[in-house]
This record gives C-alpha cells, structure tokens and sequence, in this order.
C-alpha cells in the first residue's frame, strides 16, 4: 500500500475517513498535520515519518499528562507506520495571540507556569530518556560553522573551526553541572497554546531529553521567533527563581547567558541547513534577530573569545541580512 492509502485506512478504522481535511503549517520537521472536521467533533491528524520519533512522542504526552500539563491527549496513534489522532487545541497560539493584542507578561506567565509545574511534577530519572550530554550540546553549536559558516560565509579554515570547538568546550562544560529536569527543547511561543479551556497547552515535545533546567525558560524568553521585551524577561526569570528557591545560585543566574547563546548559536545552523537542505526559507527570514539575541551578550566577559572569533571569522554585514545563497551555491548530501 501507498502512504496515502494507509493513512485513509488508519482514518477508516477510527471513523474519521469522512472528516474535512485542512492542510496546517508545517514545523522545522518533516511531519505533516492537518485539521480534521467532522460535523461539531475535530481532532489533529499527525503524518510523522518513524524518523520523527512518534513513539518517543507518545510516550513524553504521557508523561507531561501525568504531572498534570495540558499536552493534546493522543485519540488514535498507528505506531508502525506514524499516523496520529490528537486532541485539537485551536488556533490561539502564543504568537498569534500576541499579535492580536495580549498581553505579553500576562502570556508568557502562564508559560513559565507550566514549565514550573512540569520540573516540580516531573522527578527524574526517567526511563527512555536520552541526556542531553556535553557531545550533543557540542554537536549542536557546530552547526554554525557547518552550515552558517560554509554556505553564508563561504566556507571557514580548520583553523577557524578548532578554535570555535575548544571555546565552546570551555562554555558548554560547566552547563553539565547545572541542575537537570526535563527539557522539551522547543518551548517557545510557536509551541504553546490558549486552549479552548482558557489553560496553557503544550506541543511539539517528542525530541525531550533530561538537560539543564535552564533551557526551556531560556528558550521561551530569548525566542528567535519574536523578541520579548527586556522588562518581561527580566520579571520572568524573577517569577521563575521565586518558584524554584533551590536552584537559584549565583552559578545558575551566571549560566542564563551561556544557556541562550549556546541555542542561538546552533539555531543559526539549524536555520541556514532547513532552507539548503529542506528548502524551508521562511526560517531565513529569523536569522538576523538570532543574531541580535547573540550580540546583545557579546560584551559579557564569558563570551570574550567567541567574541572575538566572531569578529575575526563572521563578518558583521553577514549577521545583519537576510541569508540569499547564489544561484551556483548547491548543498552537499
């Protein structure tokens, strides 16, 4: 059978085979959704390639449902093949929200909400669950002078690129000694929600991993998506240490930065690799605020080095445009 037959199949064996299909936005994955309306029930059809981990997936919805956070509950999910049935939230995502007039401290409080309540409800260890480790961390940030540096800047020595690994060993080692909870790794305002009960909904979760706590609020205040203002980061980051007295050391506030940078800079990786490789290029259009965030803790004395790598290595006119490779530019497999 064809894909698409065995998705109509999975539909006709959960009754849905008649629903009106309205193709959604798609992520930075390879997944697909589409909004299912059938008379006054709707639901989710997720299209997820196994590569896509629909099994890892269901398996942290459950986890988030248990400590009580609103993730969709999963209606149908075909495992063998990647197809599901989700609980569907609406159309009220943070961004569009925002752009409607919301609030932003009153939003994104919720936000920081839930992401209290996942690491307080949530004990660690947890069973098939990778660690976000000092290799992956490392993997991540290399993505700037693999893709950045190559098909913006036109390629960078080896030289430029042992120097950028042996200062980011330097900044990313102490971020292993930070206290650890479930990261969701996308928190950010494309990936929760008003739902229609009016509470704060949680998607796009099935890449979690045990990490720095850090990260997800560090994601969600420092978003390459949109830029929160300095005043509602700084009463956010307040909020959330209020809540969680434990972890509020002079070491942990001194890590924020790095915590931001180290995701801005694999970011900009991510973002060039999605339009060569994937030919998404409504993610170039995000780089230069990425690089904003970035400049912004250049003058930190932690980041001297990279600061000075990134004067030498990445010009700053190349920082400040919007990505446009030549016609001849082709990526390489």
């Amino acid at each position: 059978m064809t894909r698409a037959e065995l998705l109509f199949s999975f539909l006709e064996q959960n009754h849905w085979e008649t629903a009106k299909r309205i193709p959604l936005a798609s992520d930075a994955s390879s997944r697909t959704y589409e909004r299912l309306i059938m008379g006054e029930k709707q639901a989710i059809l997720m299209n997820s390639p196994l590569s896509e981990r629909p099994d890892q997936f269901a398996y942290i919805d459950k986890l988030l449902r248990q400590a009580g956070i609103h993730a969709p509950e999963i209606m149908a999910f075909d495992a063998e093949n990647g197809f599901m049935l989700l609980e569907d939230f609406g159309d009220q995502t943070f961004t569009r929200l925002l752009q409607q007039g919301a609030d932003e401290l009153d939003l994104y409080r919720q936000g920081i909400d839930t992401l209290i309540r996942l690491q307080q409800k949530i004990n660690l260890p947890i069973k098939g669950v990778d660690l976000y480790s000092f290799e992956r961390l490392m993997r991540e940030v290399l993505l700037l002078p693999n893709w950045f540096g190559k098909y913006v800047v036109g390629g960078l020595s080896d030289q430029a690129v042992a120097e950028f690994t042996e200062i980011w060993k330097h900044l990313i080692q102490p971020l292993t000694d930070l206290p650890q909870s479930l990261v969701l790794l996308d928190y950010h305002a494309d990936n929760l929600m008003i739902t229609p009960g009016g509470d704060c909904g949680v998607l796009d979760f099935q890449d979690a991993r045990i990490g720095p706590a850090i990260y997800d609020l560090m994601s969600l205040l420092e978003d390459e998506r949109r830029d929160v203002s300095a005043e509602v980061r700084n009463n956010l980051i307040a909020h959330y240490f209020a809540a969680r007295p434990e972890i509020d050391t002079p070491f942990v506030r001194a890590s924020l930065p790095v915590m931001a940078m180290q995701r801005h800079t694999k970011v900009i990786g991510i973002f060039v690799r999605l339009y060569m490789r994937d030919k998404k290029e409504k993610y170039l259009k995000m780089i230069p605020l990425v690089w904003e965030l970035t400049e912004r803790h250049l003058s930190n004395p932690v980041f001297a080095d990279y600061r000075k790598w990134l004067n030498t290595y990445i010009p700053k006119n190349l920082r400040h445009s919007v990505f446009q490779p030549t016609e001849d530019l082709q990526c390489s497999p």
